[in-house]
């Protein structure tokens, strides 16, 4: 720390002191530092002022503090400057009238037990209806140190609505609306609103099938042998009987499915439902249901029945991602296959992905080696119309099979990773019966006696029970 050291003569005395400076790092704050060798000193306003000027101390000085210095004659460190400090502009808001979390999804009693009776339907609005209102960002605040420097501060980015179909964008850009009377969609952020296919009584007879581009909602039954399709959710606010129900998002059914052998559900989403009985389901995520019985279901996502019966019994489930239920089978034996884990087909895939990996991989580098000698050869003068016609067959097929190189290497990188999701996949419950037949990637495990409150897994190679 450099020592600046004042010999002033004062009534013929001599008094002597140090002045000294500590500037904050930012620069927003600055202290002298005043250091007294002989009681007799004599600090002038000069004195401190010319200091200062000198260490470029220019703003936001506290002249206040420096008659105080002048008058008290004290050492001491004493905050001298202080700066106006930057703001930074914040980032702009977004605010959504409504509840952002969509999901469909059954009542909780105050017991934990599942009432599949009561399930939040769609979030319907109305026509000019307010969606979503976004608070701007801000340019911020210059600041100015105490040398004088201004700082500029950051701008707050701006945050644009995403929306889809359906929406409004007021002309200042600062708030949005429902076109038309529908249903929010809110999917990754984006709004959008699909338009409703309501069906106050049921479909049967007086409705026919129904082809929808939107989101269906019916109240009452689907009578046995008629078709709901629609590019959104499906909701049935009521009961399915023998029909076929094939949404391209969701399907959510308060009461269940009485299908009599001949129920067909199909869906890439999630499907909730109180009861299942009699059915094929085609589920590409998460079944959430109370009871299923003697069905055949696909799943690639999780069967879930922890409802107030929460029952799996009879039927065939393959479900990769595993089960959880409190009852799974019955006092009768009544013979239910469960399979979960890594399905033959993916297998297969990931088998056809590492052999042309392989191969093409070996053949694209044994063509890199000819491609150089042939080269060579040719700049060294050889060429020939064979040679030239071999150098240019080499480069088309090097050309033809690198795309499918890459694509087995994708591939065997997607299936990795979905065996990744379903590694740990199990089959969970609070009762097993005899007559349970579970298959966990292929290994096999056959309930012969009741099993209390386990978890049936495979690990090394050999399926154990857990918990039990």
């Amino acid at each position: 720390m450099t020592v600046d050291e004042k010999v002033n003569e004062v009534n013929g005395e001599i008094s002597k002191f140090a002045l000294d400076i500590e500037i904050a790092s930012d620069y927003y704050s600055a202290y002298l530092i005043i250091e007294i060798f002989d009681e007799g000193a004599s600090i002038t306003r000069k004195d401190i002022e010319d200091f200062l000027e000198e260490k470029n101390i220019v703003n936001g000085i506290d002249y206040s503090v420096i008659d105080e210095i002048i008058q008290t004659q004290k050492q001491g460190k004493y905050l001298i400057a202080v700066g106006k400090k930057h703001i930074n502009g914040k980032d702009s808001e977004i605010e959504y009238k409504f509840d952002t979390d969509l999901s469909l999804h059954p009542e909780v009693n105050e017991d934990g037990s599942v009432n599949f009776k009561k399930i939040n339907l769609l979030k319907q609005v109305k026509k000019d209806e307010l969606l979503a209102v976004k608070k701007p960002s801000t340019e911020g605040q210059k600041g100015v140190t105490v040398t004088g420097k201004e700082i500029f501060p950051k701008k707050g980015k701006d945050k644009n609505f995403k929306i889809g179909k359906g929406i409004v964008v007021s002309e200042n850009g600062l708030s949005i609306r429902s076109e038309y009377d529908g249903a929010i969609s809110f999917v990754n952020g984006k709004v959008s609103i699909d338009e409703i296919l309501e069906l106050p009584d049921g479909v049967g007879v007086n409705t026919g099938n129904i082809d929808f581009p939107g989101k269906v909602l019916v109240r009452g039954t689907v009578d046995t042998g008629y078709t709901i399709k629609a590019t959104e959710d499906i909701i049935v606010d009521g009961i399915v009987e023998g029909a076929t129900l094939i949404s391209n998002a969701n399907i959510e059914i308060t009461k269940g499915v009485q299908g009599n052998d001949h129920a067909k559900i199909k869906c890439p989403g999630a499907l909730k439902c109180g009861f299942v009985n009699g059915s094929h389901l085609d589920i590409g995520g998460d079944i959430n249901v109370d009871i299923i019985m003697h069905s055949e279901v696909l799943s690639n996502g999780k069967l879930v029945a922890q409802g107030k019966k929460g029952t799996v019994v009879g039927g065939s489930y393959s479900v990769k991602k595993g089960v959880e239920a409190k009852i799974i089978g019955s006092e009768m034996g009544t013979i239910t296959n469960i399979k979960v884990g890594i399905d033959n087909e993916l297998l297969s895939k990931y088998k056809q992905a590492n052999e042309d990996q392989k191969k093409y991989g070996d053949e694209f580098r044994e063509l890199v080696k000819n491609e150089k000698t042939v080269k060579k050869k040719i700049n060294e003068g050889n060429r020939n119309k064979f040679m030239l016609v071999q150098y240019r067959e080499i480069l088309e097929r090097m050309k033809d099979i690198k795309p499918i190189i890459d694509q087995a290497k994708k591939d065997v990188k997607e299936i990795r990773s979905k065996f990744a999701d379903l590694k740990g996949a199990s089959v969970k419950a609070q009762l097993f019966y005899p007559g349970v037949k579970i298959n966990i990637t292929n290994t096999y495990y056959n309930v012969k006696q009741e099993i209390k409150k386990a978890e049936i897994v495979k690990q090394g190679g050999e399926i154990k029970i857990i918990g039990s």
